[in-house]
This record gives C-alpha cells, structure tokens and sequence, in this order.
C-alpha cells in the first residue's frame, strides 16, 4: 500500500515540476493546492515514522541483554524475515500493479481523472468489485461526469448485500439530483440510502440540506475510504 501511494506521489510531484514555471492564474493555484496536500503527506509520513523509530528504539534498549535468548532476541527476528523476503515483495509488487490499488492513491490525492482510468481498469478486470465501480462512479462525480456516475450507481444498488455501500450509492444518486435540482428524486433516494443502512448519517444530513435548500452535501467519502 505505502509503496504504491509514494510511486503516485513521486508521479504527482513530478507532473508539477514540468508545469509549475509556465503555469499562470488559476492552475498555478491548483498546483500550489496539490503541492500544500503533498506537503500536509510527507509530514504525516514523516511524523509517524519517527514515532515508530522512538518505539523501535525502546524495544532495542529492552533487548539488549537478552541476546543469549534467541527465540526473544531481534536477531532471530531478522533471521525469520529473510526467509520470508520473496513472499512480502510478492505481496508489494502486486499491490503496486493492482489498478484498484492505484486508483485509491490519485482518489486520496484528488487526481479524479488519473483515479477514473485505474478504476475503470480494475472494473474491466473484476467486474464483481462493486468498491471499484463505487470510487469510479465518485471520481466522475469529482469531474462533471454525472449521467456516467449514476450508471455506475445504478448499476451497484440491485448487485450489492453489503448495506452499507448500497446505502452509498443511493446517497450519492441523491447528491446528483439534488445538484440538478430535482429535490424530490433527491430526497427519495436519500430516503432509500436512509432505509439501506441507518447507521450512516450522511442521507439524513443532506435530506435536511434539500429541506432547507442550503448547507453542503456530503458524499460520504472518508467511510468508502475505511471500506477499502
């Protein structure tokens, strides 16, 4: 997972090197925006490694004089990861070249259109993926694309026994019409992700944004992200 995301960040950063002298007014600013996320990463990265390397610290301290004991010592811990060091990079290579995989790293980075490609990708090669083709129908809801994200929604409803993403999806239709300013098919579908699963509270959330014709709408993103 970590290896894939920081491939898509090099890749970002990268595209912003080649783009940013040129760029002027408004992608200037969208760069400057992907630039202060990257920034906002690498510190959280750096923050929880170095609260990792103050605990690995402490367990070396406590086994510094149990070297004699080797089923409790680091060295036999050492010695067991070499034998398992072509199995974990199987799992990282793959990981890395899973396009499901790669679509939640540009989706984390607000790259809908680069998101939109894997997760069509990963559609194509596992049709009973219904998370896939939840991210895709999000990222061309990010982009303007909203008759091919409701396809996408549709198309999960009557296919998925997990509530919780058909209480999603049927949020997420509710957004769409409510964007058109169809408020009653809005707050039908609300209705229906409501019914789906009552514990998310994002339908009622925007059911009261239709009522009261303000507020923001809330796609429910952070718990797709969590599903992952």
């Amino acid at each position: 997972m970590l290896q894939h995301m920081f491939a898509t960040m090099n890749d970002q950063l990268d595209d912003i090197l080649k783009h940013y002298p040129k760029a002027k007014g408004q992608i200037r600013e969208e760069l400057n925006q992907q630039i202060q996320l990257l920034t906002s990463m690498s510190d959280h990265f750096l923050e929880e490694w170095l609260r990792f390397e103050e605990k690995l610290a402490l367990l070396r301290k406590q086994n510094e004089g149990e070297h004699n004991s080797q089923s409790n010592s680091l060295t036999s811990i050492v010695s067991q990861k070499q034998t398992s060091t072509s199995a974990q990079k199987s799992m990282l290579d793959l990981d890395y070249s899973d396009p499901f995989q790669r679509g939640q790293g540009y989706f984390t980075l607000l790259m809908y259109h680069q998101a939109a490609n894997h997760f069509e990708e990963a559609a194509l090669q596992q049709p009973e993926r219904l998370l896939a083709r939840a991210y895709l129908g999000l990222s061309y809801l990010h982009l303007g694309r909203k008759q091919e994200a409701c396809r996408h929604f549709h198309f999960i409803i009557p296919l998925t026994e997990d509530a919780m993403l058909k209480a999603l999806a049927y949020n997420a239709l509710g957004c769409i019409q409510a964007m058109d300013r169809n408020t009653e098919k809005a707050q039908h579908y609300f209705h229906q992700a409501h019914v789906a699963d009552p514990t998310i509270p994002e339908p009622i959330a925007n059911l009261q944004v239709c009522l009261d014709n303000q507020g923001c709408l809330q796609l429910g993103e952070k718990r797709m992200v969590h599903m992952g």
